[in-house]
């Protein structure tokens, strides 16, 4: 799983878990097209047309897809969960995270849930960060960086 963050990119986002991923081309301040693709084929879904939105800095509530948690612990699935309930633009910390699933000490175990997020974007685990810094990314920091400022920009200009 890669999205890389070139001038002229092709990337690859999404569910190891699932089969499935999002193919992208961009250049660097436009989408020039997005694919689901399963095993190969392609097929336009309606995530599609919703991450098109989010990659042009529209936001858009991925609550209505459902993600399928299974073979996670009890712990990473309410993890999961309440990082879908971070809304477009806002930051939480790993810490309030942990409070918010009532392990107030779990910082990192938290971290480490996010580590293994099957769907980045429809869980916007970019939205966690660290209390000093933007904390960690399992794609990479510089897409973490680059989401949140895409979600930064819309806020600011609207």
């Amino acid at each position: 799983m890669l999205l890389t963050m070139a001038k002229k990119q092709t990337g690859i986002i999404f569910s190891k878990p699932l089969d499935c991923y999002v193919w992208i081309e961009a250049s660097e301040n436009s989408i020039e097209s997005i694919e689901f693709r399963r095993f190969g084929e392609v097929n336009k879904q309606p995530i599609t047309d919703d991450l098109t939105r989010y990659f042009s800095g529209k936001p858009v509530n991925f609550l209505k897809y459902d993600v399928c948690l299974e073979g996670f612990t009890p712990f990473e699935q309410a993890v999961l969960k309440e990082t879908r309930k971070i809304s477009y633009g806002n930051r939480i910390t790993y810490g309030e995270l942990a409070e918010r699933v009532e392990h107030s000490r779990a910082a990192r175990a938290v971290g480490n849930a996010l580590s293994k997020n099957p769907v980045p974007i429809v869980i916007p685990c970019h939205r966690v960060v660290g209390r000093s810094n933007i904390g960690g990314y399992s794609q990479d920091i510089e897409i973490k960086k680059r989401l949140l400022k895409i979600e930064y920009r819309y806020l600011r200009d609207s």
